[in-house]
């Protein structure tokens, strides 16, 4: 299973970033995709047959905000003091 974050859109295509790899580009329509997606959002390729389609991982996605949410407040924290 690959996973990939949405690096950003160019009209009806989104550009991912594979997760581990972020300079592996992977040009996707954004028609792939089982659910509305965001910049940002994680996902998982589903291959079936010979077609690929994309499911967000919201839970993962949440995580990682997260994480960089706190990151951003211990950063700007420590610039006040």
């Amino acid at each position: 299973m690959n996973k990939y974050t949405i690096d950003r859109f160019e009209g009806k295509t989104a550009v991912l970033l594979k997760k581990g790899e972020e300079t592996v580009e992977k040009d996707v329509p954004v028609s792939s995709f089982t659910e509305e997606v965001n910049e940002g959002d994680i996902v998982e390729e589903i291959t079936s047959g010979n077609k690929n389609t994309y499911r967000p991982l919201r839970e993962e996605t949440k995580s990682r905000r997260q994480e960089a949410e706190d990151l951003l407040t211990r950063i700007k924290n420590k610039n006040d003091q």
